[in-house]
């Protein structure tokens, strides 16, 4: 079995982690709402460098909700209503197999037929990769908002990275957003959207050219860092270790960077042991 005992480990940061700021008052008015669109398992060991055959892992995808007042927006779309077809149409024959989904509901369905959930004005994606962005087209009256390096990369990119059919649409209302050059959390680029320290967003270049991190402090007390894929699995964060090294090989767009991410993840988990550190596709940190 060594195709998958291959070493993944990373270096730790040669900097302690940052202790996060005090909890903002203002985190009473932010709410979020975890929404799923697709669930399959698959084992632990496919997820990171090491990891079980054993084990099954539980692979999720969907997108977040985020209410700050009057204000919401979505963070990642998930799988959406076009998937089966963009699927088919745009994912490498050799990679189906190993990029199978068993299909939920939609985000914007689930916000038709739920009151519960608020409607959102606008959508920053984590990074542009399929599945995060197959919903893009159910919303085409929201400006869908990524970095400048993240939309050169869809420009750019061809599949397995970026599909076509996801996102070369005219009537897609893509916009930029640009970072402050202001430290946060140890990241040296970030945006506080609402400029009171309860959604903060920050650069985790290295898994895409623009990924993009979101901490949240909301009402219920619980500090949470979104970071998109610059893990799938938390093992990851808590144990220094890369993806698997296939899947890393095939989807992280600069290791290098990467690396320097998980390292700075882990580093900051361990001087802020109360922060819950969030996959986009791993469901044991979305409960």
């Amino acid at each position: 079995m060594l195709f998958f005992n291959i070493p993944g480990n990373v270096t730790p940061a040669k900097e302690k982690g940052e202790k996060l700021p005090p909890l903002s008052s203002n985190s009473k008015d932010v709410s979020i709402y975890f929404i799923k669109t697709a669930q399959v398992k698959t084992l632990d060991a496919f997820t990171v460098a090491q990891g079980s055959l054993f084990s099954g892992f539980d692979i999720v995808h969907g997108g977040i909700l985020v209410k700050h007042l009057d204000d919401v927006f979505l963070f990642d779309t998930g799988l959406g209503n076009q998937i089966d077809k963009q699927f088919k149409s745009d994912m490498p024959f050799w990679l189906k197999p190993l990029m199978k989904y068993e299909k939920g509901e939609s985000i914007a369905e689930q916000l038709k037929n739920n009151p519960i959930f608020p409607e959102p004005n606008r959508i920053y994606l984590s990074h542009a990769h399929w599945d995060h962005a197959s919903g893009i087209v159910d919303f085409p009256d929201l400006d869908i908002l990524v970095p400048a390096k993240e939309m050169s990369f869809i420009k750019t990119g061809k599949p397995p990275s970026i599909f076509p059919s996801q996102v070369s649409s005219n009537k897609i209302k893509w916009k930029e957003f640009a970072f402050n050059n202001e430290n946060y959390a140890g990241f040296d680029k970030s945006l506080d959207l609402y400029g009171d320290g309860t959604v903060i967003l920050v650069s985790l270049a290295g898994h895409t050219p623009g990924s993009v991190g979101m901490f949240v402090n909301a009402a219920d007390g619980v500090r949470r860092f979104f970071v998109g894929d610059a893990v799938w699995n938390i093992e990851s964060v808590l144990e220094l270790k890369r993806k698997f090294w296939f899947s890393s090989n095939i989807v992280d767009d600069n290791k290098n960077e990467t690396d320097e991410v998980i390292a700075k993840l882990h580093a900051l988990l361990q001087a802020n042991p109360d922060l819950k550190i969030i996959p986009a596709h791993d469901l044991s940190t979305w409960k």
